[in-house]
């Protein structure tokens, strides 16, 4: 049961007991003609974590494969539902608690969220042209997500189309349009150093450079990144593991993420987002089954990461081959002087003993 559904009995009767209400039968359908709400559960629940086919799940539990298509939607959309606290709606006290994590585990101060986003691979719907056809190559909805400190998604946006520039996907997404609008409940801006510096999120080259997106330095053509640069992208990239890993451990303990869904877009979103739910779910109440001690990478003392077993549970290159396009352009220059601030606490009273041996400086 465990290995099936990485979750213990107890946490799966709490989850039925939360998700049964949302799956009882309407009032004009027969009890011989109904399959039974934890029927319906065990079968969608294996669908999600198991990666079959939707066919060959149908075909175990006698259903048929379009009457199952159904139940997933409604399975789904039940999940969502009964736990949508487990993905709250951002206050500036979840963000402070989170900035505070990410500085006491990850030595990244300030900072409220790693964010990164993937492709889920769909069929090509009928008629849709290269609509969700992506730069590496196959058909796409975008999920875009944030993790906090401890591989949770504080915030997930699933739906865009595969074929949107990855920085149209982010600056059309709700949480880009919230940071550029500046409309998230930041907290106050705090004193870092010598500096007084904004509470930002971190991101990868996925992402344009914001007062309240911090991403890697890029050496100009020609030359190399300067030592503050070259740690600052190091100190980066602990912070961005958060979410590296959070994608990591919910695309191997729900294989169907990780292949090409066999449905229209609406429900490989509807999937996508209950994957991400029970995620955060599991992560809080059966940790030690979902993801135990030595699934998610860690560090050693001397700093450098040892590798998490999520990793030996996906098939080769899955994430990298979901990952967003790298994005250039021109970068605002407040950006860069708040990026240089933190650089220069990174090489002063924010320094950790291994960077620069990490850096190899």
């Amino acid at each position: 049961f465990r290995e099936n559904f990485h979750m213990n009995v107890s946490t799966f009767e709490a989850l039925f007991t939360l998700v049964e209400p949302h799956l009882l039968p309407k009032k004009d359908t027969h009890p011989e003609n109904g399959i039974p709400p934890i029927v319906k559960l065990v079968a969608v629940l294996e669908f999600l974590a198991g990666g079959a086919p939707q066919s060959h799940i149908a075909s175990n539990y006698r259903i048929s494969k379009q009457h199952f298509g159904f139940i997933i939607d409604e399975v789904c959309n039940a999940i969502s539902t009964a736990l949508k606290d487990e993905i709250p709606t951002l206050t500036s006290s979840i963000l402070s608690t989170t900035a505070l994590n990410f500085e006491r585990m990850w030595n990244f101060p300030n900072c409220l969220g790693a964010i990164d986003g993937k492709h889920v691979a769909i069929k090509c719907p009928q008629n849709a042209g290269s609509l969700f056809y992506n730069y590496k190559g196959f058909h796409s909805i975008v999920l875009m997500a944030i993790a906090d400190a401890n591989y949770a998604f504080l915030y997930v946006d699933i739906g865009a189309f595969g074929s949107e520039g990855d920085a149209s996907v982010f600056g059309h997404s709700e949480l880009g349009k919230s940071i550029y609008g500046n409309n998230i409940p930041y907290p106050e801006d705090r004193r870092v150093g010598e500096k007084v510096l904004p509470y930002v999120f971190v991101g990868d080259d996925a992402f344009p450079l914001h007062t309240r997106l911090l991403k890697p330095y890029v050496p100009k053509r020609g030359q190399r990144l300067a030592e503050k640069e070259h740690i600052f992208n190091y100190r980066l990239s602990r912070a961005g593991r958060c979410v590296e890993n959070a994608f990591g451990i919910l695309y191997s303990r729900w294989f169907c993420l990780g292949r090409t869904m066999l449905c229209f877009p609406d429900r490989a979103q509807k999937i996508t987002m209950a994957c991400c739910h029970l995620h955060n779910y599991l992560l809080k109440n059966n940790k030690e089954t979902y993801c135990p001690s030595n699934y998610a990478d860690r560090e050693a003392l001397d700093g450098m990461t040892v590798e998490g077993e999520w990793r030996k549970h996906l098939p080769s290159k899955t994430l990298q081959n979901s990952g967003l396009q790298p994005q250039a352009g021109r970068q605002n220059s407040t950006a860069k002087e708040i990026r240089n601030d933190f650089a220069d606490y990174f090489v002063s009273t924010g320094a950790v003993e291994w960077q620069n041996a990490h850096c190899f400086l």
